[in-house]
């Protein structure tokens, strides 16, 4: 039986292969977006004392940001293991396996200038492979004028990996300065629409400048198939490492939990 509130067209598949980012909207319902906000918000509850590197100021408004949620928060957990996430990860990447491969929240509060830098997943990711994508699941309704997300368009069809603070080779263009040179697209969003991008794709978002509107929403990322553990020079620090994993491993364990798994009448199908 699906999870979601309505099943992945063929199109959208398209859309997310060719584009390298897709909005798939009304694919939750009500009670999904009840439970993600729920732990969006306890978590807020305990970032009250952020270290630097969960908050930064912008005035008296502010931008936070958590990660590793689902091996703190039990409802959190059961979401992104057995929620819609993995059947909408399968469904885009095809394959016979999903892996569950971490999760992050991120807050900006009314009035918080900060804005999200363009940037590229895979640079942060110790992973290598194609079949890697990333739910953005806003629980509040999201435009530009509180904190949209915006993505070029087919830059995860180059295979490069940009520059980060994990001090990849290439270097990032300014797109900053220059978006009307690049193919960017940004969505308006309502709780129950979500956006899944590739891994390889670069993305960035504005400021929240409206004056009452919070912007929350949950990162969630899964792997397919042909992904294998690869470590990267200069990755920062990550919050969980239970499972001891060698470059070209494909991920298993504690850490990364198959979620979904192609039944054999499917195969037939």
């Amino acid at each position: 039986m699906t999870k979601l509130a309505r099943q992945i067209t063929r199109d959208e598949v398209a859309a997310y292969r060719h584009a390298g980012v897709v909005l798939l909207r009304g694919v939750l319902d009500l009670q999904a977006v009840n439970t993600l906000r729920r732990s969006i918000d306890q978590a807020l509850l305990s970032m009250q004392d952020a270290s630097p590197e969960q908050a930064s100021s912008a005035g008296k408004s502010t931008a936070m940001f958590d990660i590793g949620l689902a091996a703190r928060l039990r409802e959190f957990r059961r979401f992104t293991l057995n929620g819609p996430g993995p059947e909408i990860a399968a469904a885009l990447l095809g394959g016979d396996q999903i892996n569950f491969f971490g999760d992050q929240i991120f807050v900006k509060e009314p009035g918080t200038r900060v804005r999200t830098a363009f940037h590229q997943d895979a640079g942060y990711f110790e992973i290598a492979g194609e079949q890697c994508c990333v739910l953005w699941i806003p629980v509040d309704p999201v435009t530009m004028e509180n904190g949209s997300m915006m993505y070029w368009r087919g830059s995860h069809k180059s295979g490069a990996i940009y520059e980060s603070q994990a001090g990849q080779s290439a270097p990032l263009p300014d797109i900053e300065s220059k978006l009307d040179g690049y193919d960017i697209v940004h969505f308006d969003i309502e709780p129950g629409d979500l956006v899944v991008h590739h891994y390889r794709t670069v993305h960035g978002a504005t400021g929240n400048a409206s004056r009452y509107q919070v912007r929350r929403a949950a990162s969630l990322r899964y792997c397919g198939d042909d992904v294998r553990f690869q470590t990267r020079p200069g990755m920062p620090g990550q919050h969980r490492r239970i499972t001891t994993l060698k470059d070209g491993d494909p991920l298993s364990g504690t850490d990364f939990p198959v979620v979904w798994r192609r039944r054999f009448d499917q195969q037939a199908a």
